[in-house]
């Protein structure tokens, strides 16, 4: 199964959010399946996912609950792309439990993203590149739990595992 970690987008947030415009031609997702991503993992059987469950569980309980602040609503990842998204800062918070699951999934054997770590909440997606204004937020995003999603080919993500952080 096609799998991630991320952080949900609680519905009141993702509410706010998607009542926002996106560009005339792009596709909307919609508002369940709104998240940041955290770690893309890609393709894995449940007995890939099983071993790592454990110690995700046990660094997540400790860490405690934050919030991330989603900056502007704009083209994602620079002018000219074809993903309309929520900037998060790049705050220490959010950093820091990036590369905590990524230290437990190196240690799992599985390989960090090549790509820099960009922040963001995709809220619809275009076949062509954007051009269009950013809107200017600020938000904020809860950050009191992390999910593991399966992203099935029906497009509506399902939740695999829930771990909540110390609050």
């Amino acid at each position: 199964m096609r799998c991630f970690i991320g952080i949900p987008v609680p519905p009141a947030l993702a509410a706010t959010l998607t009542a926002n415009p996106v560009p005339p031609t792009a596709r909307p997702v919609p508002a369940a399946n709104l998240h940041l991503t955290l770690a893309f993992l890609g393709e894995r059987s449940r007995s890939q996912l099983e071993p790592l469950l454990p110690p995700l569980k046990n660094a997540l309980a400790r860490l405690p609950a934050f919030t991330v602040t989603l900056s502007t609503l704009d083209v994602f990842p620079e002018p000219g792309a074809r993903i309309w998204a929520a900037h998060a800062r790049r705050e220490p918070a959010l950093l820091d439990l990036h590369r905590q699951i990524w230290d437990l999934l190196g240690q799992a054997g599985i390989d960090a993203e090549p790509r820099q770590f960009l922040p963001h909440v995709t809220l619809a997606r275009a076949a062509a590149p954007l051009q269009a204004e950013p809107a200017p937020g600020p938000w904020v995003l809860p950050v009191n739990s992390v999910m593991l999603y399966e992203s099935p080919p029906d497009g509506y993500y399902r939740v695999l595992q829930d771990w909540r952080l110390k609050d």
